[in-house]
């Protein structure tokens, strides 16, 4: 699922980046809007270090957001 509120015309530089696997070390490449990832070269499943969830205390989509977030781990 992805959050209705975003949308990819508006994102800035950086909004897509690389981050290390915490276990093989690979780069790994996120979107802002991803809440985890699978590093394609050991398979380890990782949170998004940069994902800022203050949106949830206003976000009406919160709750179905944390549910996905939940049920992928």
């Amino acid at each position: 699922m992805k959050c209705p509120g975003q949308d990819i015309r508006y994102w800035k530089p950086g909004a897509v980046f690389d981050v290390k696997c915490p276990e093989c070390g690979k780069d790994v490449e996120f979107f802002k809007d991803d809440t985890t990832r699978k590093c394609p070269n050991c398979g380890q499943k990782f949170i998004n270090p940069k994902m800022d969830f203050g949106f949830a205390a206003y976000c009406q989509y919160a709750a179905q957001c944390y549910w996905d977030l939940t049920r992928e781990q």
